[in-house]
């Protein structure tokens, strides 16, 4: 059976996985393209004696590798079975979604407090909020957390903290994703 994981933290399920399966071969990158699902294809098709289980990580998935992926999930080779791991089952289209089990896996994620006002914001939180050691999960929910505080977030603001998700998925530098945020909700508040 394929199965679509679903998860809040896809690194950790990941290493879960590798850890219990050890014919898993991995796929991954920020978004699934064509080329890749060729890879995976050409990987599907070689020959083994052995269950291999194809492990898919991403989290964009386009629609076209998505169409050229069903291809494989409908008539998967003997003694192939896909794993997609993603954060939503929306990145995912119907069919693909109706052709794979679907299972949930969240973690509980530690808090993080927010110690500014983003309605507020001076430079002096700017500057303090930079500062905060935080790692990857930290600054995830971190982004979050803020973006729940916030008023009325114009377009703008909500373009920078989609973008800021996935650079820290991108492994991009703290402050600079955090000053991307920060500086674009002060110059919403009329503060720059």
């Amino acid at each position: 059976m394929n199965i679509a994981y679903i998860s809040n933290d896809i690194d950790k399920t990941k290493e879960k996985l590798l850890e219990e399966f050890n014919n898993i071969i991995l796929f991954e990158d920020i978004e699934l393209k064509l080329p890749m699902v060729r890879e995976i294809k050409e990987e599907a098709y070689r020959t083994t004696d052995k269950e291999k289980i194809i492990l898919i990580k991403a989290l964009n998935f386009r629609i076209e590798s998505q169409n050229a992926l069903l291809k494989l999930l409908e008539e998967s080779p003997e003694k192939i079975r896909f794993f997609i791991l993603t954060t939503s089952k929306y990145a995912l289209l119907e069919t693909i979604r109706s052709r794979v089990e679907i299972k949930v896996i969240n973690y509980e994620l530690p808090s993080v407090e927010i110690e500014i006002n983003p309605n507020r914001l001076t430079t002096k939180d700017i500057y303090n909020s930079l500062k905060k050691e935080m790692t990857k999960q930290e600054l995830k929910i971190y982004i979050q957390e803020l973006f729940k505080k916030i008023k009325n977030p114009n377009e703008r603001v909500l373009n920078n903290f989609e973008l800021a998700i996935k650079l820290v998925d991108l492994n991009s530098d703290k402050q600079a994703i955090l000053s991307l945020i920060l500086l674009s909700i002060r110059e919403s508040n009329g503060n720059i």
